[in-house]
């Protein structure tokens, strides 16, 4: 048998439901006699796939009951609950309409032959949840399957079903252009200031040379040392 469980999904729900759920052995077969009233162990085998599943709200989930009788096979009951406290959920003989009880009415497909029969309940809600049992009537009784576990989960909001990936580069893009603007804004701003400065030293110095006598020399010594910074030397009289 084989179950399915949807990633990222909790477990202990899962985990739960299958505690309370005591169904018998698979392929265990289990009748009244005729006259005795015991119980006998009928030449039978029931099995039912998958063993557990985890589903959203509003999804789908199959169960496929599998009969192996030397009999005759009667039909197929599929149940809902706890051995042997059961709830009828749908009947199928393969001769007659299907029964569905009220509480999965339209919800409910049916495909294949009546000993391996596929059961498709739609639409799921959050009380669907639970254990169902395939039941084989026969002539000579009646035999279940191990069960399902059906597990119904609430639908997950857009954004939870969103990828991590994408919501982190949702997230990047914009901080990475707001810095991006900002370096531009700032090196325009060291460029404005650098030009400035360049454009205003040697205005300074020619105001500074025509304050002074015409006759003085005016000498300009530039500073070849890291900081360059530019002097100005006025000669005196006397030199």
């Amino acid at each position: 048998m084989a179950g399915s469980v949807a990633p990222g999904l909790p477990l202990l729900s899962v985990l739960l439901v299958l505690a309370a759920a005591d169904p018998p052995p698979a392929g265990e077969r289990s009748a009244r006699g005729q006259a005795g009233g015991d119980w006998r162990v009928l030449p039978a085998e029931v099995w039912q796939s998958p063993l557990y599943t985890v589903t959203p709200e509003g999804g789908s989930t199959n169960i496929t009951c599998s009969v192996h009788v030397n009999g005759t096979l009667l039909g197929v009951h599929l149940r809902q609950g706890h051995l042997p406290k059961t709830r009828k959920v749908t009947y199928y003989d393969g001769a007659s309409a299907p029964t569905v009880d009220e509480r999965f009415q339209g919800r409910v497909l049916f495909s294949g032959p009546t000993d391996r029969l596929t059961i498709t309940v739609r639409r799921l809600r959050p009380e669907d949840t639970g254990t169902y049992f395939c039941e084989a009537i026969m002539e000579e009784g009646k035999g279940w399957g191990a069960g399902t576990t059906v597990v119904v989960t609430d639908t997950l909001s857009p954004a939870a079903n969103a990828c991590p990936g994408t919501q982190l580069a949702d997230f990047t893009f914009p901080v990475a252009l707001a810095l991006g603007c900002l370096l531009v804004v700032l090196g325009l701003a060291a460029t404005c200031v650098l030009r400035r400065r360049q454009t205003g030293f040697p205005l300074q110095i020619r105001n500074m040379c025509l304050a002074r006598d015409r006759s003085m020399t005016c000498v300009i010594y530039e500073d070849m040392s890291c900081s360059r910074q530019n002097t100005i030397s006025i000669p005196h009289h006397n030199q």
